[in-house]
Parts: structure tokens; sequence; C-alpha cells
């Protein structure tokens, strides 16, 4: 994984994401500190792709924070920032996340790549996506509304 290959919104919501573990003294970022990084994005495309499905964005965010806060917590020197891995499950998503951008002929992996990545996973974000019926089809749907026909070919493309 080449993180210069990711836009910078996308690598922000990583760096939350890995800030949002060590807030919450959890040794290891998964897909759920990555989605509740997303969705907390001011203006942020994952929340305006999110509102156009039918899923309740507000409920979401309490189910995602409810699971990281039953995430195991760590404290004294294994619990440091330096300390903080990433899971195998993440790992995934984000090779996942990569292959969606090919897919899509997009030159950076966005916002977007990771939701629609989401839409496949195996734990928690991938069940509570499910529960909440959305799928791959209607993020695609969603995001043909919010970009259109446009690739992603540059590092920030929300900027353009």
């Amino acid at each position: 994984m080449d993180s210069n290959r990711f836009t910078v919104k996308a690598q922000e919501a990583l760096q939350a994401a890995h800030n949002l573990a060590v807030r919450n003294s959890n040794q290891q970022v998964d897909v759920e500190h990555l989605l509740a990084a997303l969705l907390e994005q001011d203006q942020g495309l994952a929340t305006a792709i999110l509102r156009r499905t039918a899923l309740n964005l507000d409920q979401l965010k309490n189910r995602i924070d409810t699971e990281i806060q039953r995430f195991p917590k760590v404290s004294g020197a294994a619990g440091s920032p330096d300390q903080v891995y990433v899971t195998a499950r993440l790992n995934r998503l984000l090779v996942a996340a990569e292959d969606e951008a090919k897919r899509l002929k997009d030159d950076y992996v966005s916002v977007e790549h990771l939701l629609l990545a989401m839409t496949g996973d195996t734990g928690t974000t991938g069940r509570l996506l499910r529960e909440a019926s959305v799928n791959r089809e209607d993020l695609m749907r969603a995001l043909q509304e919010v970009r259109g026909h446009q690739r992603v070919t540059s590092p920030d493309p929300e900027a353009t």
C-alpha cells in the first residue's frame, strides 16, 4: 500500500482513525475507527454519499461509537501512539479500496473507494452497513449523483 496514492482526505481519515484509536486507548486501528473518522470529516464526501442512501447517519455514528467503546483498552507504554498498529482487516480493506480505485479508473484512492470497500467488510462495519441495507450498488448510485463521471486524478480532488 502506497500512501502517496491516497487523496488528502483519505490520508486525513486514516490519520484521524489512528488518533481515535489512541484517544480510546485502543492498541489497534480497525475499520470501525476509519468509518468513524470518515463520518466526522467536515463537509466530507462520505457523509454526502451516505446521505443519498436510505441510511440514518446519526444511528450509524452511534452504533460505530458503541462498537469502538467495546474494543480492548490498554494503558501504559503499550498504549502509546507509537505502539498502535493497523489490523489485518483494515489492511485488507485498504487493498480492496485500491482495487475499487482501479476498477473506476481513478489515479488515487479516495474516500469513496474506502466506503465501497467497506461494503465488502466481513466485520462489524460491513454488518452495520448490511443491516442498514446499504450495499455496493447503493453506494455506486449515490457516488454517481455526487461526483458524476469525474475521475480522481489528483491527490486533492475535493479542491477542484
